[in-house]
């Protein structure tokens, strides 16, 4: 795992030693748990994470109907930087949770830092707006695979799009992700072997 200043170095050579500094002092490295909740239902997401080793999946909460629903996946090698989304831009309360899916461990760097960081530099600010767009594409294309394709060809496409999902993301939570249940999955699993 590399440390902040060399993943900073990696990502931006010429940043600034002020910058660096900045962004060394206001983040925080968190562990978590397998099965540990970073952010609950109801809780205003004010950070950025990145996941730098582990994962976690974000699930959809409705406490009324009680139903749960996985929505994204968050690994180091697949969309590594990770936030409540209908909540972080808004500010308001969030319906979804962050749950760790092995032990894990996030640097997380607080909104209004953020925010002052894009002031700062504005390579970091590009680079955060080119993750998002990224983010929001793939999410995007892969909502459009749920709801398009029969389940057969969603696994299929998960399995060749994001392998890292079906080998590190629990079966059950791939199954909340593609509506079915967690049997259908195994057979699908087997089948496609």
């Amino acid at each position: 795992m590399l440390s902040i200043q060399e993943f900073l170095q990696q990502l931006f050579p010429s940043l600034s030693a002020s910058t660096a500094q900045f962004i060394e002092d206001k983040i925080q490295v968190l562990h978590f748990k397998n099965n540990e909740v970073a952010i609950k239902p109801g809780a205003v997401c004010d950070r950025v994470y990145l996941v730098v080793q582990g994962g976690f999946v974000c699930r959809y909460i409705n406490e009324s109907t009680e139903t749960e629903k996985t929505i994204n996946f968050y690994l180091e090698d697949i969309h590594p930087f990770m936030a409540c989304v209908d909540s972080f831009f808004s500010q308001k309360p969030t319906s979804c949770e962050l749950r760790a899916i092995c032990p894990s461990t996030v640097w997380t760097l607080h909104r209004k830092d953020l925010d002052q960081l894009f002031e700062m530099d504005k390579a970091i600010f590009n680079f955060y707006n080119a993750q998002v767009i990224s983010a929001l594409t793939e999410e995007n294309e892969l909502k459009l695979k749920i709801i398009a394709l029969p389940s057969e060809e969603l696994y299929k496409y998960i399995m060749e799009t994001f392998p890292m999902v079906i080998k590190k993301v629990p079966s059950k939570y791939i199954a909340e992700l593609m509506g079915i249940s967690a049997e259908w999955l195994s057979k699908l699993k087997r089948v496609t072997r």
